[in-house]
């Protein structure tokens, strides 16, 4: 028996009181059967028009249609949603591009063929409280498989391949081979290339917040379905001495399994994930077969200019910082003056917190075929201790603008004089020796 909100189920005996066959169907009936948490309930109600349907509903609340989809919900039990069964016929390219045809007394068999997966093909009888599998759902549910219901209505909605990546991160099962073949010709005959960015975007959210976001993109991988600055990684060679998993698409793999277990530490899981996923696609343009000197600058430079995800603007500064940073840290301990460089380097985070760029540090080391235990905790050792002595915000500046208003300035050299003297302030000087060394050179 599947537990539903009490509110449900009384619309629910309200719809059969009324004729009504009431099933609940997809992902919420395979969670059930995983003992997963579902946020997402769907409903489907055979045998009434869609008018009926409503006029049902609206006696527990506001109703919300979507009429071309004879979909409808209401505002007093979140997260329900309430269809009549339907086709799909595609028509065009893009996932709007389909005719929708509503049949209220549609064949369970028609009704669940439009569904992805097998899995998701599964339907619960709210009045006998059974299961009802009509493409072996249940066996599939079983062996941790993932497989199509049907490759023509498969094939109708490319998004269904990164959804598969998404399964397979998010519930750890595997792949028919005949599912990966139709996928992998999906691909090659270049249907993904008709998605929105949009789409896209929330899939790989899925797979980032995944427990193994690694499989779903190894999955991509091995299709050919990953984005081109990812694709690259895999043929992109790093010093073995360092790095002796291989190539770097690798070595991002590695660090999104430690990812995982540290991003809810962080100001933002999704961001942090991102970050992780990218902190290393500046390597192809500037290894040289041996070194990739200042790939931080060029990973976070190609962010900007040719990486469309994440698509939020304040997440996007984020990752950017990350990417562009992610080595500072390491490289604290080869400077003559750590303090002033750590400073400095508060100054650049902006309001990313120093905490997040440790966490990716620790991901980037520990995300390898080897490193030395020892080494990693002397640095851990050493930095934790200069983020005690020396705080994790950003110096406030001891001298301002209107510091400047007394002297006979162009204005257009404040931020310069600005900058000077807080670099200063970095190296120690208080405001007394600023305004001194100020007043020597403009009073």
């Amino acid at each position: 028996m599947i537990e539903v909100n009490p509110l449900a189920k009384r619309i629910f005996d309200a719809l059969i009181d009324e004729g009504a066959k009431v099933y609940l169907v997809g992902g919420c009936v395979r969670d059930a059967l995983l003992k997963r948490e579902c946020h997402d309930i769907d409903v489907e109600v055979y045998h009434l028009s869609f008018e009926r349907l409503n006029e049902i509903l609206s006696r527990f609340g506001h109703v919300v249609t979507y009429g071309h989809f004879a979909i409808s919900s209401l505002d007093s039990l979140k997260g329900y949603d309430f269809a009549l069964p339907r086709t799909e016929t595609k028509l065009g390219d893009k996932h709007t591009d389909f005719d929708v045809t509503v049949n209220p007394d549609l064949s369970l068999q028609q009704a669940t063929k439009r569904r992805d997966l097998t899995i998701n093909a599964l339907m619960y009888d709210v009045s006998t409280q059974k299961i009802i599998d009509l493409y072996h759902g249940l066996e599939d549910l079983h062996h941790h498989m993932l497989r199509c219901v049907h490759p023509d209505t498969f094939t109708e909605d490319p998004l269904r391949v990164l959804r598969i990546a998404s399964f397979i991160s998010r519930l750890n099962f595997e792949v028919d081979p005949s599912t990966f073949k139709l996928c992998q010709n999906m691909v090659s005959n270049g249907m993904l290339q008709h998605l929105s960015l949009e789409r896209i975007e929330e899939e790989y959210n899925k797979i980032l917040l995944s427990d193994n976001p690694a499989s779903g993109l190894m999955f991509l991988h091995a299709i050919g379905a990953l984005e081109d600055y990812l694709e690259i990684l895999s043929h992109t060679t790093q010093r073995k001495d360092y790095h002796p998993e291989g190539d770097v698409f690798t070595h991002t793999m590695m660090v999104l399994s430690v990812a995982t277990q540290i991003k809810d530490k962080t100001k933002d899981p999704l961001g942090f994930m991102w970050a992780c996923l990218l902190h290393d696609i500046g390597k192809p343009a500037v290894t040289d077969g041996y070194h990739a000197k200042g790939h931080e600058k060029a990973g976070a430079q190609l962010f900007e200019t040719s990486v469309l995800m994440p698509q939020s603007k304040k997440r996007r500064v984020y990752v950017k910082l990350l990417i562009h940073y992610h080595m500072a840290l390491m490289k604290l301990r080869e400077t003559d003056d750590p303090k002033y460089h750590y400073y400095l380097l508060l100054d650049a985070l902006k309001d990313t917190p120093v905490e997040d760029l440790l966490l990716i540090t620790e991901c980037d080391k520990l995300g390898r075929g080897y490193f030395k235990a020892d080494e990693w905790q002397n640095f851990y050792t050493w930095i934790t201790s200069m983020m005690s002595e020396c705080g994790t915000k950003r110096l406030e500046p001891v001298i301002k603008g209107a510091d400047l208003l007394k002297y006979k300035i162009d204005k257009k050299e404040y931020k310069g004089i600005l900058e000077d003297c807080y670099k200063k302030q970095c190296k120690g000087c208080t405001r007394k020796e600023l305004l001194r060394k100020l007043e020597e050179l403009y009073g």
